[in-house]
């Protein structure tokens, strides 16, 4: 967050006017103390030049745009900028997409005050998680058991599992480590990482997937560790799509 008057400075990139209108108008009017927009864009070429040149703190950000898409304008950003990008789109199946392409969050249009109540929420969290349970590198997680704190390399993690108040997290060695933490606190940690909330317990590396099984029903991932893991009713279709596409299958 800014640190002049503790609101996060914000662009708006759409390329439709009245999306950015009435996106503007629910941050005036509900998040005025938290949210300033400071400038907003219909060319996501002309929002480039202004995000590697200022100072910014969160860039909401339309997908599908004439001249440059979302996704192309993310990796045109300048690794010197610090602002968090937030996907606000109709088209659910790009959410797992975004993601990996490090994005923070991904609000559904059209967006509500919930929506965006709860990405701020997000935001919160993150920078205020100063305990010692956290990422201390790009790769690294910092786990905290009730007898000792475990590094743990991200890459090796195969999928975690909620377990009450903990969450079970799994190892592609095998290793199973019970975490003091729970599952939405990963959500939040591992975001910029390629995860995925398959179901309301399981949370999965995607690039530990060894194979997806599409019954009429109910579909079914299958690790690396052959574990088994249903994918939501809910989440199904969009995962489906995402996955596939992404990885050609």
């Amino acid at each position: 967050m800014s640190s002049t008057d503790n609101k996060y400075k914000c662009i708006i990139v759409d390329d439709e006017p009245q999306n950015i209108a009435v996106f503007e108008h629910l941050c005036n009017e509900f998040f005025s103390n938290d949210i300033e927009i400071i400038n907003t864009f219909n060319v996501a070429t002309d929002a480039l030049k202004y995000i590697n040149s200022e100072k910014i703190d969160l860039i909401f950000l339309d997908i599908e745009m004439p001249e440059l898409s979302g996704f192309e304008l993310i990796r045109a950003i300048s690794d010197q900028s610090k602002a968090k990008i937030i996907i606000v789109s109709s088209h659910d199946e790009y959410a797992l997409k975004a993601f990996r392409h490090s994005v923070f969050d991904f609000l559904k249009k059209p967006v509500s005050i919930t929506d965006i109540r709860e990405c701020l929420n997000k935001l919160e969290k993150q920078s205020g998680a100063t305990n010692n349970e956290h990422e201390i590198s790009d790769n690294i997680l910092v786990v905290n058991r009730q007898d000792k704190t475990i590094f743990i390399d991200i890459q090796q993690i195969l999928r975690m599992e909620a377990a009450g108040s903990y969450t079970d997290i799994f190892l592609e060695d095998g290793t199973k480590i019970n975490s003091t933490k729970k599952m939405n606190y990963y959500e939040t940690i591992l975001a910029k990482h390629p995860f995925y909330k398959l179901h309301r317990s399981h949370f999965v590396n995607l690039n530990k997937i060894r194979e997806i099984i599409k019954n009429e029903g109910d579909g079914m991932v299958v690790m690396q560790d052959g574990s088994r893991i249903e994918i939501s009713r809910a989440k199904k279709d969009e995962f489906l799509r995402s996955i596939i596409k992404d990885k050609k299958l």
